[in-house]
């Protein structure tokens, strides 16, 4: 071997036995950072936190400066953080009327009714002549037409016996209520940007009124849920989404976020991963429903819980730095690293039902892994495993009731995670059903529903006199009805039309009806009995009744029966 050859292999090898010495001490500053539990590293994780979601094409910056998660085996720090806001109804009234028309203003019926002419005169239809009190008994019919179920719809019109309802057949023809229905519009159609993104611009007004409305009715409560909703619908529509696990697994998706009664306070229709709103962010296209969604409700300390389909690290922590802690189910592969530091299934499943394991890190983000009939994992940046209780569970291999240790953030979740299914089912007792190729008018009845229920809940909270949903919503269908279709006797020739049957006298007429405007006149029966005045200060019969409350009374009481 000559000279050159011996110096160039002993420069080789000077160089491989220092780039060698380079990389153990950079595989051990990563183990130092990954396996060192003092405050430096605990700095570091804060440190790197962003202010808000960045975009997907800062994310993949930040994911390179980004120091990897540290998780310990310990449990979640402090008891629950304090709620800082107030639950108050802004809401006043006796009536169910009074409720609904709070949230269904006269506003918005004013406008529908300005919409809807102005179609009917585009389309041609120049004597449409729509105005707010007959749009209101078009309203009440639907309500009606939702607990009183037939199969079409002019048979509530019907000539034969047994089929006709009054309520709906004297308030309204019916080739009037199908001529509002082939008219009803909410935008005008010429004023529409041919650029606009929003697929729910033929019903965005009425969508952002009632969400105004929903959120100054009522105080946010501190526990609240996200989860999403179906309007059922099988149409041709390009935003239509098929859930298999729901009732109705077709239709319009919506995200929604409701309190534990189940009031609706805020919506958003889904309309595409990005939502007509540009570019999505790190925390991916749920992460920003959720962000969204939780705009109102900052720096309060409120709970917010939310599925798997939602749940992830950065969305807690995100939640965290706007003053709002979240507790959600998270996938297994969404763990940030936890999962190497919590008890594996097979040693869980050994141990037996009910087995636990808990992990938290430096930003105060606890998971808990739990077996129950699944493990399941518990993401929260509020609480963790401790305060436990027990819960009882079928046993199929015993054959009896366990009594389970259950984590305090599972039972946090049963407990408050049902708002939007509890809106679900109240809405889906009485729903407006009737089929419309128009996707918009569907959307329409079904927060016609979701108003009606909302409206239900703040006459629960503000302890009048109990009624169920299905009471409740059968009176205000009646003052609407009757707040559109009392006629005024005038002058001239009287109608071809022969006269309606002449009907019993009631012994108590409804609050919509005895305390509404309208034919508050005595008209003479013509029976041989007198019957008992229906006014509480009177002890008198009479022969008289009111005109339009149908009660027996005597011509001096008509002033103190009819003021409130």
């Amino acid at each position: 071997m000559c000279a050159t050859e011996k110096a160039l292999l002993e420069l080789t090898a000077e160089v491989g036995s220092s780039s060698g010495s380079e990389v153990e001490e950079s595989v051990n500053v990563a183990e130092g950072v990954e396996t060192e539990e003092g405050d430096e590293a605990d700095e570091g994780d804060e440190a790197v936190q962003p202010e808000g979601p960045p975009s997907r094409a800062q994310g993949k910056k930040a994911k390179e400066k980004s120091v990897r998660n540290i998780w310990r085996a310990k449990d979640n720090q402090g008891d629950l953080p304090p709620f800082l806001g107030e639950s108050k109804m802004n809401v006043e009234g006796a009536d169910p009327i009074d409720f609904f028309m709070h949230l269904f203003t006269q506003d918005m019926i004013n406008d529908i009714v300005h919409n809807t002419n102005l179609y009917a005169v585009q389309k041609g239809k120049d004597k449409l002549a729509l105005t707010s009190e007959e749009f209101k008994t078009f309203l009440g019919i639907n309500m009606v037409m939702s607990y009183v179920r037939y199969p079409r719809s002019r048979m509530y019109w019907s000539s034969e016996t047994g089929l006709r309802l009054e309520l709906i057949a004297d308030a309204m023809p019916v080739n009037r209520f199908e001529q509002i229905l082939r008219y009803m519009h909410f935008v005008d159609n010429y004023s529409l940007d041919p650029k606009n993104a929003d697929r729910f611009v033929k019903i965005r007004p009425v969508l952002d009124a009632l969400k105004e409305t929903f959120q100054s009715a009522l105080d946010p409560d501190e526990f609240q849920s996200v989860d999403e909703m179906m309007i059922p619908y099988k149409g041709r529509l390009s935003i239509k989404q098929y859930v298999p696990k729901k009732p109705k697994p077709w239709g319009i998706k919506v995200w929604v976020r409701a309190g534990s009664s189940g009031y609706m306070y805020n919506f958003e229709p889904y309309q595409g991963p990005a939502g007509g709103r540009g570019e999505i962010s790190q925390l991916g296209m749920a992460g920003d429903v959720v962000m969204r969604l939780c705009q109102d409700i900052q720096d309060k300390n409120h709970k917010v819980f939310f599925d798997n389909f939602f749940c992830t690290i950065p969305l807690l922590q995100a939640l965290e730095h706007q003053g709002i802690y979240g507790t959600g189910t998270c996938r297994s592969n969404r763990l940030h690293g936890a999962q190497e530091k919590l008890k594996k299934e097979k040693q869980m499943k050994q141990e037996g039902r009910g087995s636990v394991s808990v992990v938290t890190n430096a930003q105060n983000i606890t998971i808990t892994r739990w077996l129950d009939s699944s493990v399941i994992h518990m993401a929260s940046s509020c609480t963790g495993l401790s305060p436990t209780d027990v819960a009882q569970r079928w046993s199929k291999k015993e054959k009896r009731m366990l009594n389970i240790q259950r984590p305090f953030s599972v039972k946090l979740y049963n407990q408050h995670m049902g708002g939007v299914d509890l809106m679900d089912q109240c809405v889906a007792m009485y729903p407006h059903r009737h089929r419309n190729k128009r996707w918009y008018i569907r959307v329409f009845f079904h927060f016609l529903d979701v108003t009606t229920v909302n409206a239900w809940l703040l006459y629960r909270m503000s302890g009048n006199e109990a009624k169920d949903l299905l009471h409740f919503k059968a009176s205000i269908a009646r003052a609407l009805i009757n707040a559109g279709s009392v006629k005024i006797h005038t002058r001239g020739r009287p109608s071809a039309t022969p006269p309606p049957a002449k009907r019993r006298a009631v012994s108590k007429a409804p609050p919509e009806i005895r305390y509404a405007h309208g034919n508050h006149w005595p008209q003479l029966k013509e029976t041989k009995n007198a019957s008992r005045c229906q006014d509480a200060a009177c002890t008198r019969r009479t022969k008289y009744i009111c005109m339009q409350c149908l009660v027996a009374l005597c011509p001096g009481c008509f002033g103190n029966y009819h003021r409130k």
